[in-house]
């Protein structure tokens, strides 16, 4: 519901028959949810329609065509608070298309960065399932190198298995039993008022190599969202292809090397569409996207988060950041029953994979492996 000067409207090609033949010039623009007004007027320069939504310039002079089109505004007068005007300009045969962002003014996400320290800025997100001596070592370890960094638990240990590890910087929030890893996380990242979080599992460890400092530094100076790191020496990050048209879609995962490129300035940090399930992230932009509860998602789940946020999340992938991964040793309670999803899901999981994502095809790749073993 506001004006915007068009700055740097203006013809650069001309008909040298038109103008020796003295052919007046006319040029025409169009909108649909706004109106233009001059601001300004030529002499020698005829327009009809000023203040609606189509304006007509004539001239003999391109010269003075050019010097008229430097005082047109556009104001929007359809109210909606994120859409895109596409205006219309045609001149002699030649047609073209001016997008016009109409956007609510946006107010900014505040944060208070209290000392500028880890402890401040980030909070560690940890999803566990019955494995409390692995979520023992993954809290010691933050608050060995992060000491006051605040980490929220979700935890959907059924109840007569349950431990609490609440404690001054630690919030063990309990979960219905069995709710599985992305209702975890959606819980865990609800809790979360710091601009950014550390998502890493119960059976990670925090080291020396993780670096947070540098991955919020990172964050900090670049425009991406969400930066992920590797487990040991494996990195594994991942890049997609989507095919189609508006109505058929499928995603392809790219080979190796699993990136686009290396980001500028930032050697040893790659552009691509997802990473494993260790990142730090921009909070409120991870919000926006969610974790999907649906119980077809509820044990495995990681690949869909990276699905949704493909052209939402701007992710990244640090080479020399890395977690320890904590392997082997007894879990109670059957842990390894409900590690996997149940086998009455697991012909659904694809197909609701697809209609979540608007795909109606399956992968490509996997198309092509059952081929290979046929």
């Amino acid at each position: 519901m506001r004006s915007v000067w068009l700055k740097g409207l203006q013809v650069e090609w001309f008909s040298l028959y038109n103008i020796r033949s003295n052919i007046k010039l006319k040029f025409q623009i169009n909108a649909t949810r706004g109106v233009f007004n001059l601001i300004g007027h030529v002499h020698d320069v005829d327009v009809t329609g000023n203040g609606s939504k189509t304006i007509t310039i004539s001239t003999y002079s391109p010269s003075l065509l050019n010097l008229q089109l430097k005082y047109i505004a556009y104001e929007n007068t359809f109210f909606d608070a994120n859409i895109v005007d596409r205006v219309i300009i045609q001149f002699m045969e030649f047609t073209a298309t001016m997008p016009i962002h109409i956007q609510h003014v946006q107010l900014p996400w505040l944060f208070e960065d209290g000392t500028g320290q880890v402890k401040d800025r980030v909070t560690v997100v940890l999803k566990t399932f019955l494995r409390y001596s692995r979520l023992k070592n993954a809290i010691e370890s933050v608050n060995r190198l992060y000491p006051g960094t605040r980490i929220v638990v979700a935890d959907d240990t059924p109840d007569h298995l349950f431990t609490s590890f609440q404690s001054s910087n630690v919030d063990h929030y309990r979960m219905p039993a069995y709710k599985g890893y992305f209702a975890g996380r959606n819980l865990g990242l609800s809790q979360v008022w710091t601009e950014y979080f550390f998502y890493m599992d119960d059976d990670m460890m925090i080291t020396e190599t993780t670096k947070m400092d540098f991955l919020v530094s990172f964050l900090d100076e670049t425009n991406f969202h969400l930066v992920g790191v590797g487990i040991q020496d494996r990195l594994s990050p991942t890049t997609y292809l989507a095919l189609g048209n508006k109505t058929h879609r499928c995603i392809v995962q790219k080979p190796d090397p699993g990136y686009y490129s290396e980001i500028r300035g930032f050697p040893g940090i790659y552009t691509n569409d997802a990473v494993l399930n260790i990142f730090l992230a921009s909070t409120n932009e991870a919000k926006a996207v969610g974790f999907d509860p649906h119980p077809l998602l509820a044990r495995i789940g990681h690949n869909e988060f990276f699905l949704s946020a493909l052209g939402r999340l701007r992710v990244a992938a640090c080479s020399f950041c890395a977690v320890r991964h904590v392997r082997g040793g007894p879990v109670p309670g059957n842990y390894s029953k409900y590690r996997k999803p149940e086998k009455r899901f697991k012909a659904k999981r694809n197909n609701y994979n697809l209609y979540m994502h608007n795909i109606d095809c399956v992968k490509t790749q996997w198309v092509v492996n059952k081929a290979r073993k046929q």
